[in-house]
């Protein structure tokens, strides 16, 4: 049974209109509109009295750095995070909070874009300077140190980096982490409909419309916009994290039903019975035992890649 505090954040999501942008797409563009009129979210204050925080912003677009003071742990993993949204919402507090409550359970430090959103770009422009910033990322600190990992609509662009990393060749991260990743933008999942009155969050139509924008020319089942059609030959291991309350676990499913064939990468699945969207990065107790299981899957996987 969902903790105390779980139910009652579950009963307060609807409250902030989350679900009415997900599910109503004839206004998700005015909705766009309004939300880029505010400026995108940084992280709280106390966050500086423990981690020196930088911004960088030669790229085109806002990259922070994070690190420990006095430098990240010996050994430690470097998280590159790529935050969820829908490809058309910037990164929230929730994001920021969990990314330092990661690096305080690792010693580690990290990187994370605040990408350029759809519309205004697509995924091709968007998974192009992803990748770029992964070379950069892997020369500093070393491909087989670092970990990369997302939520949402940011686990999907994950998987789709990975993709594209192992299509050219590159030298790989040492893991992957997908929090309630979104890997069909198509949204027409067998079993989607049937979760959807229990979502408080996502609505197929609007994901749909979400997919769309993020697209562009692309056909929605292009591995770079549904990166579950795409190949898995040689990526790293990875962990998934999905709740049975969220429309995106059939995504979830299907992904590690892939993962089993003979050959693919070896993964960890953790499903959590009742729980929303993107638990894991919310302050109740299922999300610090989803934060406490992917430090542990980070830690073990880059001592095997060292």
């Amino acid at each position: 049974m969902p903790s105390l505090r779980a139910r009652l954040v579950e009963l307060v999501l609807p409250l902030l209109g989350i679900k009415k942008f997900f599910t109503e797409p004839d206004k998700l563009d005015r909705r766009i509109a309004k939300a880029r009129t505010q400026a995108p979210v940084r992280p709280k204050a106390k966050w500086s009295k423990r981690f020196d925080i930088q911004e960088f912003s030669s790229r085109g677009f806002p990259v922070v750095t994070i690190e420990p003071k006095g430098g990240a742990q010996p050994g430690a993993t470097h998280l590159l995070y790529l935050h969820g949204g829908g490809y058309v919402l910037d990164i929230a507090a929730v994001h920021w909070d969990s990314i330092f409550k990661l690096c305080e359970r690792l010693g580690a430090s990290a990187t994370v874009p605040i990408y350029r959103l759809a519309p205004e770009a697509k995924a091709t422009e968007t998974l192009d300077a992803m990748r770029s910033l992964y070379a950069e990322v892997a020369e500093r600190y070393g491909a087989k140190n670092v970990t990369v990992m997302g939520d949402s609509a940011g686990g999907g662009m994950t998987l789709a980096l990975a993709q594209m990393l192992a299509a050219d060749g590159a030298e790989m991260p040492a893991s992957l982490v997908l929090y309630s990743p979104w890997l069909d933008a198509t949204a027409s999942g067998d079993g989607q409909k049937e979760i959807e009155p229990s979502d408080v969050m996502l609505g197929v139509s609007g994901l749909e419309a979400c997919g769309q924008r993020y697209a562009g020319e692309l056909p929605l089942d292009d591995p770079k916009v549904s990166p579950l059609v795409g190949s898995l030959e040689g990526l790293p291991p990875m962990a998934i994290f999905a709740g049975t309350h969220d429309i995106l676990l059939v995504d979830a499913r299907r992904l590690v039903e892939k993962l089993q064939t003979a050959g693919h990468p070896p993964h960890i699945y953790r499903e959590y019975k009742s729980m929303f969207h993107v638990w894991m990065l919310f302050p109740i107790p299922e999300g610090k035992r989803a934060l406490d299981e992917t430090a542990a899957f980070i830690s073990e996987q880059r001592k095997e890649a060292a």
